[in-house]
């Protein structure tokens, strides 16, 4: 039983529907694409962790089977360790097989591009174009300091289609299609970040319930989303590690204050990113001087997206994105101005349909042959301050890799590509957080336990140290008897302990 919502009006293919016509999504997405595979790799290869995961990936190709202990570090070597994101790993790894880094480049810049496409592509089926496109601009400055090479990227889309439909099946009062586990099905094995999805089914639920008109429709409506949610929970647990890249997530989120001492896991820093800033404010400008009246539950889910992007800077995306997804059908029920007609005459409303066949492979064959040329012909490596090559050879002319190293958590990824075992890498939920949080204090010389670096380089055999140059830890290593610095360049500093 369908209520009056943007969700629910179904926006066919007209008989008339010329295979050339030019769709705002396509070429939305069509454009995030270009700009983000010919940056000659930034910003998508900033992060360390690409490396190793295209590293893990080649490991699951090769033997045809997935990791269930560590064997990258020398300091938890054989732990249990899995690769929650395996599905991810190999796609990453075989279009770096396929075309080196330009083909990582290429193969994320393609999933930010039709991200972009289906979150604009699912607004229009409730809000008018402009609107729209103003949502997806806000989301695309959002998610810029995320535009990262990382198996979040390949699972976006999939995220999308999760939410979606069940803002959907709640604006029409029935319970989710069944077709929605296939999202799952291939969320829960590209990122481990379908757990929220599967929490977000239950809070959605919630809402169905609140908001049934009677007796009746509420048992339908309970009946429909339990068998739904149990089956969702069984389909997720359809990966190599069945529960376990559930509960990995939680050992994640238990870490507690030692994720705020890595990077990706601190607050937003509004002086660095103003743009966030601004879109949040405009937000809360519209909201106080329009009134945007949300059913309570669905309020709480915004809050909570809020809440964990003000706490964690990495969950950006997911407010840029899935907000929108959320309020797009009360706006288009609340405010008729901004509900999508499809009779509409205006320019933005005449792209705003589905795009012509023609149109479609054209795009793909652009795409193609762009991909093609940058694999061809761009140099595309990642940057020296996750890479740092020049410093890791002069380590192996040296014979520095036979020793163990005390690394920076940054070049951690590049060590696993390198085959040197790392003392840390970005694989937080295997070291721990107390592990990390003593690392921390070690290399910035803070905390209250005395001498704890000139403890862990004894623990642990350390034979040198690769840091960046400005790393307190530097500093001290300079003064200690017994350890000379060996090496420099404008991003890393090698120490070496004398034999």
């Amino acid at each position: 039983m369908a209520v009056t919502s943007g969700l629910s009006l179904s926006f066919g293919r007209s008989a008339s529907h010329s295979p050339w016509a030019v769709s705002l999504p396509l070429l939305t997405g069509f454009v995030v694409f270009v700009v983000l595979a010919s940056l000659n790799g930034a910003p998508l290869l900033a992060d360390p962790d690409s490396q190793w995961h295209v590293t893990v990936g080649r490991w699951i190709l090769q033997h045809g089977a997935v990791p269930t202990a560590d064997s990258y570090s020398y300091t938890v070597a054989g732990q249990p360790w899995i690769a929650k994101e395996w599905g991810s790993q190999v796609l990453m790894a075989a279009a770096y097989g396929a075309g080196g880094w330009s083909g990582v480049v290429a193969l994320c810049a393609a999933a930010f591009g039709i991200t972009t496409a289906v979150l604009l592509r699912l607004l229009l089926r409730d809000i008018r174009p402009l609107p729209a496109l103003l949502f997806t601009a806000a989301a695309i400055t959002m998610m810029a300091c995320h535009f990262l090479a990382r198996p979040f990227a390949l699972a976006f889309p999939f995220m999308l289609w999760w939410i979606a439909g069940l803002v959907r099946a709640v604006e029409e009062r029935r319970a989710p299609e069944p077709s929605l586990l296939a999202a799952m099905l291939v969320w829960a094995n590209l990122h481990g970040g379908f757990t929220l999805g599967l929490l977000l089914a239950g809070a959605f639920m919630l809402e169905a319930l609140i908001g049934a008109r009677d007796l009746v429709e509420r048992k339908m409506i309970f009946r429909g989303w339990s068998k739904f949610g149990v089956v969702a929970l069984l389909v997720s647990c359809v990966t190599p590690y069945g529960m376990g890249s559930i509960l990995v997530t939680f050992r994640i989120l238990g870490m507690g204050d030692a994720l705020d001492l890595i990077t990706e896991w601190k607050s937003p820093d509004f002086q660095t990113q103003p743009l966030l800033e601004a879109v949040l404010l405009i937000a809360l400008y519209l909201v106080l001087t329009h009134g945007v009246k949300l059913p309570l539950i669905r309020a709480l889910i915004v809050v909570g997206l809020m809440h964990m992007f003000l706490r964690h800077v990495r969950y950006a995306e997911l407010l840029a994105t899935l907000v929108p997804l959320a309020i797009a059908p009360v706006l288009a029920r609340d405010w008729p101005a901004m509900r999508r007609d499809p009779e509409s005459k205006g320019f933005l409303e005449a792209f705003a349909g589905p795009a012509g066949r023609n149109t479609l492979v054209l795009g793909l064959c652009l795409g193609v042959a762009y991909i093609a040329i940058l694999v061809r012909f761009a140099d595309i490596r990642p940057p020296d301050d996750a890479a740092p090559t020049a410093a890791v050879e002069f380590a192996r002319e040296a014979g520095l890799t036979k020793r163990h190293v005390l690394n920076h958590y940054g070049y951690g990824g590049y060590l696993i590509s390198a085959g040197i075992p790392t003392f840390i890498d970005g694989r937080s939920e295997l070291f721990g957080g107390e592990f990390i949080r003593k690392y921390v204090q070690a290399i910035h010389l803070t905390g209250d336990e005395p001498n704890l670096l000139e403890s862990m380089l004894g623990r642990w055999d350390i034979g040198w140290t690769l840091l960046p140059r400005n790393e307190p830890a530097n500093k001290l290593l300079a003064r200690l008897p017994g350890w000379r610095a060996a090496y420099a360049d404008g991003k890393a500093m090698i120490f070496v302990r004398e034999r």
